[in-house]
């Protein structure tokens, strides 16, 4: 549940319509439509390079974004300690079919006793062939699963590149970041790299380091912290083979496994998609190309490259659904073409194509006729899907735009009428605009075509109870700080009728609705916030997801 703006005539084709205008207010256009708060793009054509930059790091922010400020990059460590480690095979430190076992004899994430762990390799890590599970909780006692014989399958995995790091620390005899500076940011010149965060980094961006993750870090996986300017450098560097054999750079841009998830249906994008060393492999109409997805909280960042033209584009931003925006991106700056990577990932409009064409029709024509603008758009052969209606809707809905988000989701009934899913949504956007009653009724309705859904029973429990009322919520606002960690604390005030909290740690907000007279809830996390009250009758803690309490300070 959850505007490319052009001067054309709807019968041209988008990339036409792309030129019409400077690429950075194009990017303005991009982030409104998405209601995201900002970007940092870097792109390289015939070896000239063009920074571009708009909006802000996050929601509230006033500082603008501009070349030098800093992301969290997620996945994209992966492609530069990947790098690394292949300039490490070069001068034979490691081999990449050697069980990497071998460099360590004992891992303690790993069961002793099963011997199939002894079968991974660097190149199964770097093509995620290892068989290792994502990520488990450091100190949880148990082994870290084997999803398959290592070498036999693919499965996204994190925890392969957290085994290798430790291989690569105990055969060169130096922590990570020294490693990564040495094989990589001081050669490449990439200043303002870094796989730690340090005290005098600006974190309004960024935010605090996760203290929570501290036996993870610095983590290859996932740590890297940088901008589109340096990742840029990187891209340029594989793509000319800088630091590399031309053998190596061969290997890293071939096909080591096929890209078909273990476990997962087939899908037609795993005919264009592959892995190589480190980096995802995509094969479309513009020929093949390098890619790779970064995703750590709401920081999102993606690169497409092509090894024959060296064109190349990378982007850092933030925000929910944030890389329903790469499809665009990719085709005003790469060419229009088909992007399988974010077909592959799902984390893409199912139609892309459209999305844009929508907004646009929308700007034009207002949302006081929606059927008519879709039915306008299906006659001319664009698809829609649910996911892409919905995601839409709730984009509208982030942006407070509760008629328009109201329009989409009854579109979405009318298209979809036996979604339990439309229902629910449109019952969230008449409660946003008042309609207290057509709210309950579409909500019954949504739990009737789908009798699990918990949220929708919640939305009609907290309607029809007379005394959750939105000027009831102030002693429920207020400053709670952890009671095991004191630097950290929430902030809750009220909304309407919902409670926001914001994390102080990254700003992230969630929004939870009143379920109860000491208990609310938040349908995307499912989590529960409660409270307690002291002696007195007031509001002393507060309690979300766990048991963890939080002090309501005085």
């Amino acid at each position: 549940m959850k505007r490319i703006a052009f001067l054309l005539s709807l019968l041209f084709p988008c990339i036409e319509l792309y030129a019409q205008k400077n690429k950075q207010q194009i990017l303005q256009q991009v982030l409104a439509d998405a209601n995201l708060p900002g970007i940092q793009l870097v792109y390289t054509t015939n070896s000239k390079t063009t920074a571009y930059n708009a909006g802000v790091g996050k929601e509230g922010l006033t500082k603008k974004i501009n070349s030098n400020t800093i992301f969290r990059a997620g996945s994209l460590g992966k492609c530069v300690f990947a790098y690394a480690v292949l300039r490490l095979y070069d001068r034979g430190v490691l081999s990449l079919d050697a069980p990497l076992l071998r460099y360590i004899s004992a891992y303690k994430r790993f069961d002793a006793k099963d011997p199939r762990y002894s079968m991974i390799t660097a190149r199964m890590v770097l093509s995620h062939a290892s068989g290792l599970a994502e990520f488990q909780e450091f100190d949880a006692g148990e082994p870290v699963k084997l999803l398959f014989a290592p070498g036999s399958s693919f499965s996204y995995s994190g925890e392969g590149y957290w085994f290798l790091q430790n291989v690569v620390e105990k055969l060169t005899n130096k922590p990570l970041e020294q490693v990564m500076q040495e094989e990589v940011f001081k050669p490449l010149q990439m200043q303002s790299s870094t796989y730690v965060q340090n005290q005098g980094m600006d974190i309004s961006v960024i935010g605090p380091e996760n203290k929570d993750l501290a036996a993870m870090m610095p983590n290859a996986a996932f740590t890297l912290l940088t901008n589109a300017h340096d990742y840029n450098l990187f891209l340029q560097a594989i793509l000319r083979g800088k630091g590399l054999k031309p053998a190596t750079q061969k290997l890293m841009f071939s096909k080591q496994s096929n890209a078909q998830w273990f476990g997962r249906p087939t899908d037609k994008a795993d005919d264009y998609v592959n892995w190589g060393l480190g980096l995802g492999l995509q094969q479309n109409q513009k020929g093949n190309m390098l890619w790779h997805w970064g995703s750590t909280g709401d920081f999102y960042s993606f690169f497409i490259a092509n090894p024959v033209t060296k064109k190349s584009m990378v982007f850092f931003t933030r925000g929910t659904s944030a890389l329903k925006i790469t499809d665009q991106l990719v085709d005003i700056f790469m060419g229009k073409q088909t992007t399988w990577a974010m077909r592959w990932l799902g984390l893409g409009y199912d139609h892309p194509e459209t999305m844009p064409r929508l907004y646009n029709a929308l700007r034009q024509q207002g949302f006081n006729n929606v059927p008519v603008v879709f039915n306008n758009l299906k006659s001319k052969g664009y698809q829609f899907s649910e996911r892409d209606i919905n995601a839409y809707g709730y984009v509208l809905m982030k942006k407070m735009r509760y008629k328009q988000a109201f329009a989409i989701f009854k579109q979405q009934i009318i298209m979809y009428p036996q979604s339990a899913n439309a229902y629910d949504s449109f019952a969230e956007a008449s409660e946003n605009l008042g309609d207290k009653q057509l709210a309950i009724n579409s909500y019954k309705r949504s739990l009737e075509l789908d009798t699990a859904n918990v949220a929708a029973a919640y939305h009609i429990k907290g309607l029809e109870n007379p005394a959750f009322t939105a000027d009831k919520l102030k002693s429920f606002t207020g400053k709670f700080t952890n009671v095991d960690k004191a630097d950290i604390f929430l902030k809750l005030e009220a909304k309407g009728n919902r409670i926001i909290l914001t994390q102080s740690w990254d700003g992230n907000k969630l929004e939870f609705f009143r379920i109860g007279d000491l208990e609310f809830y938040n349908t995307d996390t499912r989590f529960k916030l409660r409270f307690e009250k002291d002696g007195a009758g007031n509001i002393s803690k507060a309690f979300v997801a766990t048991n963890a309490a939080w002090i309501k300070e005085k």
